[in-house]
């Protein structure tokens, strides 16, 4: 694999994880997600939606107690056993073997919510696997671990998420820009001819908002950010 993709290893996100190096993470739900979340669901209830590269987002408790069914993907195992641990959630796990994958995978099931979560790469996973396509997707800082300007990351990255989503369906998606040089770092930098690049051909985009955040040498991410908010709709062929 190239050395410029090698921050989309699993091994990386693992040390991450073990390393507490999760700046990440917020404690509290995502607001724009809460702003928008009818143009999400379009007011429909008991959606099956879906959280790629879920970590420990609490954004999935809010979700499942607004009354869909939340099925998330993560690849570091610790960080789901924290997720459950940390919201006093208790589960079952149960290996599988999934349609396109050769080593079956844990899949994680709450008891108290509906919130399952696969353990496995991302690219792996199919409909067949998840039980049909998904009505809504909630994608925060999943797209921005790809290095979606890299080679065909992007595309096909975004032909993934067409591929588990009905068409009918709704998708969320929160990204970054800025402008300063990180390397291959992330989040990655994502401006508008890139997402139009890589979503343009399947999807319909919609702007909803951009938030201007200004440098902060406390936080993580210490230089000025646009954090940017879109919606995509499946274009009907």
């Amino acid at each position: 694999m190239p050395q410029e993709l090698e921050k989309t290893k699993a091994e990386y996100w693992q040390k991450r994880w073990k390393d507490n190096e999760t700046g990440w993470h917020r404690d509290t739900v995502n607001k724009f997600l809460m702003k928008y979340i009818h143009e999400l669901t379009v007011g429909r209830s008991n959606l099956r939606v879906f959280v790629p590269l879920c970590g420990k987002s609490i954004d999935m408790l809010w979700l499942a107690d607004q009354g869909h069914s939340v099925i998330g993907v993560e690849v570091v195992k610790q960080a789901i056993e924290i997720f459950f641990e940390e919201n006093s959630l208790t589960f079952s796990v149960e290996t599988v073997k999934l349609a396109s994958a050769v080593d079956p995978v844990d899949v994680y099931k709450c008891a108290e919510k509906q919130i399952t979560i696969f353990c496995c790469d991302l690219f792996t996973l199919t409909e067949e696997d998840v039980g049909g396509r998904f009505d809504a997707i909630w994608d925060r800082g999943s797209l921005t671990t790809m290095q979606p300007a890299v080679g065909n990351q992007g595309k096909r990255y975004t032909k993934k998420m067409r591929s588990l989503l009905a068409d009918d369906g709704n998708y969320m998606l929160e990204s970054h820009y800025y402008e300063v040089d990180r390397g291959d770092r992330p989040p990655a930098c994502v401006p508008d001819e890139l997402r139009n690049e890589i979503y343009g051909e399947d999807f319909i985009i919609k702007k909803l908002e951009v938030e201007k955040i200004g440098e902060d040498p406390t936080r993580s991410l210490s230089f000025a950010v646009d954090m940017h908010y879109h919606l995509f709709k499946p274009k009907q062929n």
